[in-house]
């Protein structure tokens, strides 16, 4: 006979379920903890792992995490930041040495503490509003090395030195044309915003090159200006030069136009005259020539015999009269002859 199993209490059977039940859902809540810290990192950006507040990765290709799921530790153990990658484009406006023209001016002068501005090379102020577009090219140093509130007014900074520093060797003319030839090379021309945006890379890549900052992280991908005028209180009377050196020019191309048409004209009438008298003049050469040489062998008949070279032209001479003569009568010697001359009868 066997001894009949004794029952726990309902309490304690209750108990026991609910112990069981907790252990299951500690263990679903542990999962849930381990697996929290796995990340998507969505295309287009890419990942960065701290991992005790260090970053992961030996080399900067392991260090920066590429588009997918990133397997990491919850937090406080590993911290994931998302920085954008190079396909997607910040932008940044810089518009301190701006001020747009529908302002009203309430005085002649700028205040250059209320208003900005840059001086050109021939002492001419203008005012400009850039739209600088950038890429993450070191997330590293962008996410890491260089303070949230810090990055845009460095890429502010580096981007204004560069345009006062291009602004003040151009003269007011090219600045409003935005290019002018290129000093170094004849034939080029150099635009603004192209010497402006090399010059702002260079000062970028210079904050990289010191020993105590890998840089800002980021390289200038476009730089635009969206206006560019001269102040406000001015502008009308620079439209008036600009209108004044349109016509000059405008007056310069037609008479440009006009020589040459008529320049060639002249040249060809020139052409023609020099060959007509150039051409008349060997006519008389050879004449001249001709007559000479008939002369000259004459006078050597001459010199032989006087008389019957005298003779001989003495006959050709009066050949030629006779033969301009329409009417011819021969007279007698020792007759007279009565002309008429005015009606008079004269011998």
């Amino acid at each position: 006979m066997t001894p009949k199993r004794r029952t726990a209490p309902v309490v304690f059977q209750g108990l026991e379920a609910g112990l069981r039940m907790f252990r299951w859902v500690i263990v679903i809540l542990l999962v849930l903890f381990l697996v929290s810290g796995i990340q998507k990192i969505d295309e287009g950006d890419v990942g960065l792992l701290l991992r005790l507040g260090k970053l992961d990765g030996a080399t900067p290709g392991e260090q920066v995490k590429q588009p997918g799921l990133l397997k990491a530790l919850p937090f406080p153990i590993d911290q994931v930041l998302k920085v954008p990658g190079r396909d997607k484009e910040g932008d940044v406006v810089i518009d301190e040495v701006w001020k747009e023209l529908s302002d009203v001016a309430t005085t002649d002068t700028i205040d250059p503490v209320l208003e900005g501005y840059c001086l050109t090379g021939d002492q001419n102020i203008v005012q400009a509003k850039v739209v600088v577009k950038y890429v993450i090219t070191d997330p590293v140093a962008y996410q890491l090395w260089t303070d949230k509130e810090d990055r845009d007014p460095v890429l502010r900074d580096v981007v204004l030195a560069a345009l006062a520093q291009t602004v003040a060797g151009w003269e007011i003319d090219d600045v409003l044309r935005q290019q002018r030839p290129d000093p170094q090379a004849e034939g080029v021309t150099e635009g603004l915003a192209q010497t402006v945006w090399h010059r702002a890379q260079q000062r970028l890549d210079a904050l990289q090159d010191q020993p105590s900052s890998r840089g800002c992280g980021m390289t200038i991908s476009a730089l635009e200006f969206q206006e560019l005028h001269p102040p406000r209180h001015v502008v009308a009377d620079f439209q008036r030069v600009q209108s004044a050196k349109i016509t000059m020019e405008t007056l310069r191309q037609q008479a440009k136009g006009f020589a040459a048409r008529e320049i060639p004209k002249a040249q060809a009438e020139g052409n023609r005259m020099v060959k007509e008298a150039t051409a008349y003049r060997e006519t008389l050469l050879a004449s001249a020539n001709a007559e000479v040489s008939e002369f000259e062998k004459v006078y050597a008949e001459y010199k032989k015999n006087p008389e019957l070279v005298w003779l001989r032209i003495y006959q050709e001479t009066i050949e030629r009269i006779f033969e301009q003569v329409g009417e011819k009568s021969f007279l007698l010697p020792g007759m007279k002859v009565i002309l008429q001359r005015n009606g008079k009868d004269q011998p």
